[in-house]
């Protein structure tokens, strides 16, 4: 099967050019959610299956939190098991292939921090516990996590989402959203997070000390840090405004975010860019109404820079695919990028070449797993559930 993407990329070869920009009639049809949804599960379980040894291809095959491995995509089976609980694959249900995946193994992977785990969100021991928690409902989880949080000292000024304590606070949260009776004990941990991240600025992040950058976007920089302490505490909405403000005035004139304060890339992905910005975005806007038409112009501003060149040639994902960018944007040019993310031309594309294949198969940001969620989203929106974006979120980002 010849894959179908647009003809043409842009000479730089990161992007599509997405001809629908300049001519709608050419926008594509919505595709079937529920019925890539089905595909793209059947491809996980194909691919990775809930058996050890694990099959993952990222770092041989290592356990990386909700960022790769199989509590990453226990943690796509606990979201579609609120969203699509009777949805039967092989005969079992998303609960049970949430319990499944949490059971390979993960308890032999240390409490301790390493500077390739960072302290969170890919940290396997505070992911495990975080996410069998809102499984299980078990409070001995919780106070695993928690228990471990003081132990985290190795990287003291990580505060960005996926090494750092804004991922922290994500998990926390989630926990409390899945598991409410988890607040009494989780309530002190998130304000001794909060109060750490405000006694740094700015807010800079390298896995080197001695390479450290001032980055803004939604992986490793101002944007999440502000979105996860707000959505997690929105008292401390007032404290963050200032960098809130400070960062929609430096959108660029295209729509854009370089990926750091004050130089790097031009990207147009979850990770760096404008992407990412209308994520975190979207949910902050309920809780700053004097910023509300500000936030609104800089998410409509970022909407067209994505729908120009949003069309990434890199296999569809959410961190940094068309799956991620199509969330940015709203029907129908939703529909149009999600058109090119269906598990048969994902496969085709990969075949003949035209997409880049990613570094990873067992992810929830990288990887097939990833596709799913945007096909849980993709599905939840058209039942007229809610907006996916908000009442779902990225994982381990902007969930609530």
């Amino acid at each position: 099967m010849a894959s179908s993407f647009p003809k043409y990329k842009h000479p730089t070869g990161r992007y599509f050019i997405n001809e629908a920009f300049r001519k709608p009639k050419l926008m594509q049809s919505m595709p079937n959610p529920y019925d890539n949804l089905v595909a793209s599960l059947k491809n996980i379980l194909d691919i990775c299956p809930p058996s050890v040894p694990w099959t993952g291809s990222f770092a041989g095959g290592l356990y990386f939190g909700i960022f790769a491995g199989p509590t990453s995509i226990a943690f796509l089976f606990l979201w579609l098991s609120k969203t699509h609980p009777d949805l039967a694959i092989h005969g079992l249900f998303p609960a049970d292939y949430c319990k499944a995946y949490l059971s390979l193994q993960q308890n032999t992977y240390s409490s301790e921090e390493t500077p390739r785990s960072g302290c969170s969100l890919n940290h396997e021991f505070m992911c495990y516990n975080a996410v069998k928690a809102c499984l299980t409902k078990d409070i001995t989880y919780v106070q695993k996590f928690a228990e471990n949080i003081d132990k985290l000292t190795l990287r003291p000024t990580f505060m960005e989402l996926l090494f750092g304590r804004a991922g922290l606070l994500s998990l926390m949260r989630t926990m409390k959203y899945w598991f409410p009776e988890s607040s009494e004990i989780l309530d002190p941990e998130i304000e001794k997070v909060i109060q750490h991240c405000l006694s740094y600025d700015p807010w800079t992040f390298g896995v080197r000390p001695d390479n450290q950058k001032r980055f803004i976007g939604a992986s490793h920089g101002d944007i999440a840090i502000i979105s996860n302490i707000v959505m997690t505490n929105p008292a401390y909405a007032p404290k963050v405004q200032g960098r809130l403000e400070k960062i929609l005035a430096l959108q660029a004139d295209n729509g854009n975010w370089l990926t750091c304060e004050d130089e790097g890339e031009d990207l147009v992905q979850f990770c760096h860019g404008a992407p990412g910005m209308i994520w975190c975005l979207i949910p902050l806007r309920k809780y700053y109404p004097d910023l509300r038409e500000k936030i609104d112009e800089a998410i409509e501003k970022a909407r067209g820079l994505v729908w120009e060149r949003g069309l990434l040639t890199k296999e569809p994902c959410l961190c940094h695919g068309i799956t991620g960018n199509a969330f940015a944007l709203a029907e129908p040019q939703r529909s149009h990028f999600l058109h090119y993310a269906t598990p048969s031309l994902v496969r085709a594309g990969l075949l003949d070449g035209t997409l880049e294949g990613g570094s990873d198969n067992s992810g929830v940001w990288w990887s097939e797993a990833s596709r799913a969620w945007g096909w849980m989203m993709h599905d939840y929106d058209r039942a007229g559930l809610g907006d996916s974006v908000e009442d779902i979120g990225y994982p381990g980002a902007t969930n609530p």
